[in-house]
């Protein structure tokens, strides 16, 4: 009997425990949760910020210091170059570059779901906790290798090499990054770039640490009567899941195959269809350019692809490469490109642009005859956008580049 009432006073000891713990428990859960919610704010309202401390903080990997952007020599040609220099090919990723237990650093950051488990990855809180509109993960190309010409050559281009991943890996394993550096600045940290996370990949160059997926980003230039002008998009919060609150060259978007399937992975590594989808989205206020239940884009035929692929083919539009870097806060690789078109094929193509997309606002300058002109390709307007804290790094690179060579790309 004695023994049972022992046992009776245990079991009533451990419930009372856990009565006790289970407040804490839910206590601590808010409290991370809100710790979330107040870093995700800062990074959209502050990005600006933190990419300047970070740019400026490095400067010894800017091998164009004109060029915010983080990078290496050749990776910024001597002249715009055609696309055709811009060599790609896809592989298996090796056992040296896999991913597996690459974010030990972050675990802490990630706010609790129940009792004392944490959310495991930054993607499944952001889903969790802060989803956006815009959230799909993706088939994308993950960069593992960039080979310049060698010094004697340098119009000779790059060879990039890409393996496939998702658009979920590069948010958990590098832009967490941006995660990173907005809590620290929250908590008063005077050093950015001094991150655990950060600290442990190191080389902002090393890329089988972390999966990076390229940006492409074009700068679209309008052509009437010898004036030129350009296009630029702002990114809303709720809209977006990364650079939030924000101005960018448009379009722009991930580098991604439009389909998961094996034919299009290796059709769509070409960075003129990336940004044929972008325009389709951004400009034109399409959803996004996925083949929808195995039917895959035919951009030959299927519109306004066709459209596109025909004004390049005929010459009414010129897209070149301008270079490549990586952002300063995020480390995320951009590839710069600008498409140049004749107004008279503009107005056509785009005779039915939006000003307001899913990721935001276009901004497009005044309107002409048969749609809208665009904002003055002149040093104030073109520099004045280049020079703001607030236009992402890549846009500012794309519009630095395209004025320094304004002459060889007929601009000026």
């Amino acid at each position: 009997m004695e023994a049972v009432i022992g046992i009776a006073g245990l079991l009533v000891a451990i419930a009372a425990a856990l009565l006790a713990v289970a407040p804490q428990r839910a206590a601590r859960r808010e409290q991370s949760l809100a710790l979330f919610v107040r870093v995700r704010g800062h990074l959209k309202s502050h990005r600006a910020e933190l990419s300047t401390a970070c740019a400026d903080g490095q400067l010894e990997h800017r091998a164009d210091q004109e060029i915010v952007l983080l990078t290496r020599p050749g990776w910024i040609p001597p002249r715009p170059l055609p696309l055709g220099a811009i060599r790609m090919s896809l592989r298996e990723a090796g056992p040296d570059e896999r991913l597996d237990g690459r974010t030990r650093h972050l675990d802490r950051y990630w706010p609790h779901r129940s009792g004392a488990a944490r959310w495991e990855t930054y993607s499944a809180a952001i889903d969790s906790v802060d989803r956006p509109a815009a959230w799909f993960n993706g088939p994308s190309y993950r960069l593992l290798e960039i080979v310049p010409s060698p010094p004697d050559r340098p119009e000779a281009g790059l060879d990039l090499t890409f393996t496939l991943a998702h658009y979920f890996d590069h948010l958990d394993t590098t832009e967490a990054l941006v995660y990173e550096e907005a809590l620290r600045a929250l908590q008063g940290s005077a050093r950015p770039l001094h991150g655990p996370y950060r600290r442990s990949l190191g080389d902002p160059f090393a890329l089988d640490r972390r999966c990076a997926l390229p940006g492409v980003s074009t700068l679209t230039v309008r052509v009437e009567e010898g004036s030129s002008y350009f296009f630029m998009h702002h990114r809303e919060a709720g809209k977006v899941a990364v650079a939030m609150n924000t101005t960018h060259v448009v379009p722009a978007g991930e580098f991604q195959p439009h389909a998961d399937v094996l034919p299009v992975w290796r059709s769509d590594l070409d960075l003129w269809r990336t940004t044929m989808r972008e325009y389709a989205e951004e400009f034109l206020g399409a959803a996004d350019a996925t083949g929808d239940g195995g039917v895959t884009i035919d951009y030959a035929r299927d519109a306004p692809f066709s459209h596109f692929e025909r004004a390049l083919a005929e010459g009414r539009a010129r897209v070149r490469f301008l270079g490549l870097g990586f952002d300063p806060l995020v480390w995320k690789p951009e590839i710069c490109l600008v498409c140049v078109w004749d107004a008279a094929t503009f107005d056509e193509v785009f005779a039915s642009m939006v000003e307001r997309n899913d990721e935001g606002v276009l901004v497009v300058g005044t309107r002409a005859a048969a749609g809208y002109r665009g904002i003055p390709f002149t040093e104030e307007s073109v520099l004045g956008y280049a020079e703001h804290p607030g236009t992402l790094p890549a846009g500012r690179a794309c519009l630095k580049l395209a004025w320094r060579w304004r002459h060889e790309l007929g601009l000026a």
